[in-house]
C-alpha cells in the first residue's frame, strides 16, 4: 500500500501533537457509516491514547452520535486493559460534551469564546456526580480555541465544512470523512485549510499502515521527516479487514 499524502500529513500531524495537550474531536458519525467511520475513529483514538493526548468529544450532526462515540471509547479502553495498559479515564483524560444541535451557531460560539460555548456542559467526574467540563483536567487550561493543539472532524456529512468555515486559521484542523465526502473535503486540504485528512476506507487503510510501519518522507521544503509507527501494537484492524471486500466488490462491478 502507498499511503496518500493527505493521510501522511494527517498521521504526522497527530504524531507531532505535544504530549499532554488537548484536542477537540467533532464526532458526527453514527452506525450508518461505520464501515468507514468506525475504522477511522478506532485509529484516531488509539493514536491519541498511546501518545497521551487529552480529548473532548462534541457532536453537532446527529442525536445518536455522542453515545456512539462514548461506546467506542469504552471499547478501545477495554482493549487497552486487556493488553495491560492503563485505562484512559473519563474526566482526567477525556470528556464527552454531548450534542450541540446547531452546527453553525456552535462553530461561531467556539470561535468567539470556547469557555462560554462549553459553559453549560457537564460530564461524569471522579466522585460519581457531574461537574462542569471546563473544570476538568482536559479543558481547565483552555481559554481560547487557539489553546487547542488540534480540532479533528470525523463525519460523513457537510458538518466538517461548516466547522472549517468558522474555525479555519484559529486552530490546526484535521478531517476523517467518508469516501463520498472525500473529493470536496480534499479541496480544503489542498488549500491548506486542513492540515491532513483521511477519506473513505482507503484513508482508514492508509492510517493503519502508517501506524504499523511509520514513514520517512520529504516535506514540501525538502526536509526529510521520519515519523515512527507503533510496532507490536494492534494497528491493522478494520481498514485491513474491509479493503479486500471493497476491491472484490469493485472488481465485480
Amino acid at each position: 500500500n502507498k499511503p496518500k499524502q493527505e493521510a501522511i500529513d494527517f498521521y504526522a500531524g497527530l504524531m507531532n501533537l505535544p504530549e499532554g495537550s488537548t484536542v477537540v474531536i467533532q464526532s458526527d458519525w453514527t452506525n450508518s457509516t461505520r464501515g468507514e467511520s468506525r475504522g477511522q475513529f478506532d485509529a484516531l483514538l488509539r493514536i491519541l491514547m498511546r501518545r497521551g493526548i487529552k480529548f473532548a468529544i462534541i457532536s453537532v450532526g446527529d442525536v445518536q452520535a455522542p453515545q456512539v462515540a462514548r461506546d467506542v471509547v469504552e471499547q478501545i479502553n477495554r482493549e487497552r486493559i486487556a493488553l495491560g495498559k492503563g485505562q484512559y479515564t473519563r474526566w482526567n483524560d477525556w470528556v464527552s460534551l454531548g450534542l450541540f444541535p446547531n452546527a453553525e451557531g456552535t462553530g461561531n460560539a467556539i470561535a468567539a469564546n470556547i469557555r462560554q460555548a462549553f459553559a453549560n456542559k457537564q460530564d461524569n467526574d471522579p466522585s460519581g456526580g457531574k461537574s462542569p467540563v471546563m473544570e476538568s483536567p482536559v479543558l481547565s487550561s483552555i481559554n481560547s480555541v487557539k489553546d487547542l493543539s488540534g480540532f479533528i472532524l470525523v463525519t460523513g456529512t457537510k458538518s466538517s465544512q461548516i466547522a472549517i468555515e468558522r474555525l479555519n486559521g484559529r486552530v490546526p484542523m484535521y478531517a476523517m470523512v467518508t469516501g463520498v465526502m472525500g473529493p470536496e473535503t480534499l479541496t480544503y486540504y489542498v488549500s491548506g485549510q486542513l492540515s491532513g485528512m483521511s477519506a473513505g476506507l482507503k484513508g482508514v487503510y492508509d492510517v493503519e499502515n502508517l501506524m504499523e510501519a511509520g514513514i520517512t518522507y520529504n516535506s514540501k521544503s525538502g526536509v526529510q521527516i521520519n515519523v515512527p509507527g507503533f510496532a507490536g501494537e494492534k494497528n491493522l484492524d478494520r481498514g485491513s479487514q474491509y479493503i479486500l471486500a471493497l476491491h472484490s466488490a469493485i472488481f465485480l462491478l
